[in-house]
């Protein structure tokens, strides 16, 4: 009888410390709803949770891995993945030691660090026109 106590009592501490990983999982589900009807993007920062292994585990598990990976380089460098689930990613920043600086979890068509902004593709054709001219005379 005392094996069967401790089944159901380590049961119960599993369930109890994956509590925030569930809690994030009804949030995302409200925010893939907004990002399909109002077209909002949003991001959990997991940094700024309480988060236990339990909880990293139950996510991972819970989103999948899907087909995208990417890393941008800057300050440090920026890894991207695509959870199983279309719209969310996983987006976790390194500094220039590789530490995790910063993790979140983006709901977005596409991560924001991947989005060129606009002034950056203004500036893209400007120097795309620039190369065609200079091509030209060869």
């Amino acid at each position: 009888m005392d094996d069967v106590r401790t089944r159901i009592e380590h049961t119960a501490n599993v369930r109890a410390e994956g509590g925030h990983a569930r809690a994030i999982l009804l949030e995302l589900e409200q925010m893939l709803r907004d990002l399909l009807e109002k077209g909002e993007e949003s991001s959990i920062d997991l940094g700024s949770l309480p988060l236990t292994d339990a909880d990293y585990e139950l996510l991972n598990e819970a989103l999948g891995e899907g087909e995208v990976m990417a890393e941008v380089e800057g300050v440090g460098l920026t890894h991207i993945r695509e959870s199983g689930i279309p719209g969310v990613w996983f987006v976790t920043h390194l500094n220039e030691e590789d530490e995790v600086m910063a993790q979140f979890i983006e709901v977005a068509y596409s991560p924001e660090i991947l989005s060129a902004p606009m002034e950056e593709v203004k500036a893209g054709l400007d120097g795309l026109r620039a190369r065609s001219f200079a091509t030209r005379g060869r």
